[in-house]
């Protein structure tokens, strides 16, 4: 089914990225600039999802979807997705959960706008941003309750099941269409990783139970569930529980790069270790990090005294300190203060997600793409530019940067911004952002 996108973004080089990632796929997009001619545009015409940029001129994107649900009927199904290089940010803003139905963090993984755009259109998803009518009662709910849980618990399904499938589940689980709503997130197969993943990037400070289905999954999941083991159906209970009480705990650490302060939440609310390699079965546990960003916040907490390193049998793991725990529920880090410490620097261009991109857009577009960040870059992070300049030029860049595979432009844009935060270490951060424009411009030229 063709979708009908209204994409309100300010960065021109974002509107086109997602323009040509929906438009390949059979989807029509229509863009605005700003909040005010976003609103005309959904006036005049009906759009399936809205795609809204938090960070907007004179209107920011949680107001704008205040206006747009009131100047929309529920029956018009439109779906808002906020999109956001502040993930934190924008979850913090109470009511948020009412205003998006899902929300994307820049730079763009293409898969998890995929998954995003699919689930939220499905023919037989509830209506948007209500909360889903009450489940009958069923036999599993009384088994539930005889382990602690007030009933089945709402679980989020990755991958999306077709309707056969979520009747199948609804006999022992309540499916449900958000991140935001579900007490846990049932992984029913490997397809599911990548919906798993957006999923987690969606609620950083709302952690819930990751649940293999399989068996061949477990390491990426907090607990296993098999429906004729009665042992297991306790394991899912008690994580259940575990996970609302130490997240009913949890507190923001806006001083934290956004990396650092999803893991630490997930760690504690997890109350698990974190393999440094693969787990059972060779799968990662799923942070909702990507590999290179996960690898800074362990770098980040464990310099700030969060974090320990520990021998496992099958290599090394992080475990929360007593000070991690402490500072995840509101006290102070004593080394927050400080630049984080960044992993291995990245190459200048990720071949594979370029690979991927090219696949997804053709070689033509991803070119044209890269050519408006090179010309982005001719005037950014300038000698004479202030601090507001620079936190300005940062946060635009690294959403294309990173979008388009430019990782170690994209960490250098993050270094910067998590050292204005801090307030220190910004002379360096500025070079090092300096020297990675610089090199992804070689880059480019060489390519032209």
């Amino acid at each position: 089914m063709s979708l009908r996108l209204l994409v309100v973004e300010d960065d021109p080089g974002f509107q086109d990225l997602v323009r040509a990632l929906c438009e390949r796929r059979g989807d029509s997009v229509d863009v605005a600039s700003d909040g005010f001619l976003g609103l005309r545009l959904l006036s005049e015409r009906r759009h399936d999802v809205v795609m809204i940029d938090y960070h907007l001129p004179e209107m920011d994107g949680y107001a704008l979807a205040r206006l747009m649900r009131e100047i929309t009927r529920p029956e018009d199904r439109v779906r808002l997705v906020g999109v956001t290089a502040d993930r934190h940010g924008l979850a913090s803003r109470r009511g948020a959960d009412a205003r998006f139905d899902a929300i994307l963090v820049k730079p763009l993984d293409p898969a998890a706008l995929y998954a995003t755009l699919d689930r939220l259109t499905r023919p037989d998803s509830p209506s948007p941003a209500l909360p889903p009518p009450r489940a009958p009662e069923t036999g599993a709910d009384a088994v539930w309750r005889r382990f602690g849980l007030p009933g089945r618990p709402r679980a989020l399904i990755c991958p999306s099941p077709g309707p056969a499938e979520a009747a199948a589940f609804g006999q022992a689980f309540v499916p449900v269409e958000r991140a935001a709503e579900a007490d846990l997130i049932l992984l029913s197969g490997e397809a599911g990783l990548p919906a798993l993943r957006a999923a987690r990037a969606e609620t950083p400070l709302r952690p819930v139970p990751s649940v293999d289905l399989t068996g061949r999954l477990s390491g990426a999941c907090d607990v296993t569930f098999r429906v004729a083991d009665p042992a297991s159906w306790a394991m899912v209970a008690e994580a259940c529980t575990g996970f609302a009480g130490r997240r009913a705990a949890l507190r923001n650490h806006p001083q934290l790069p956004e990396p650092a302060a999803h893991l630490l939440a997930l760690l504690h609310v997890s109350a698990r270790d974190l393999a440094l390699a693969g787990g059972e079965g060779g799968h990662t546990y799923e942070t909702g990090l990507a590999p290179a960003a996960a690898m800074a916040a362990v770098l980040s907490l464990t310099e700030a005294g969060a974090l320990a390193c520990v021998a496992t049998g099958t290599g090394v793991s992080v475990r929360l300190t007593e000070q991690g725990g402490r500072a995840a529920i509101g006290e102070a880090l004593t080394g927050a203060s400080r630049r984080p410490v960044e992993p291995p620097r990245p190459p200048v261009v990720d071949p594979r997600k370029s690979a991927e991109l090219a696949r997804l857009i053709g070689e033509g577009e991803l070119g044209r793409l890269r050519h408006r960040l090179m010309t982005q870059l001719s005037g950014a992070f300038a000698r004479d530019a202030d601090l507001a300049a620079l936190a300005h030029d940062a946060h635009v860049v690294v959403a294309m940067a990173g979008s388009l595979g430019f990782e170690d432009l994209a960490a250098a844009c993050r270094g910067l911004e998590a050292a204005i935060a801090a307030g220190s270490g910004i002379q360096e951060a500025v070079a090092e952002v300096r020297r990675a424009a610089a090199q992804a411009r070689s880059h480019g030229a060489a390519a032209a």
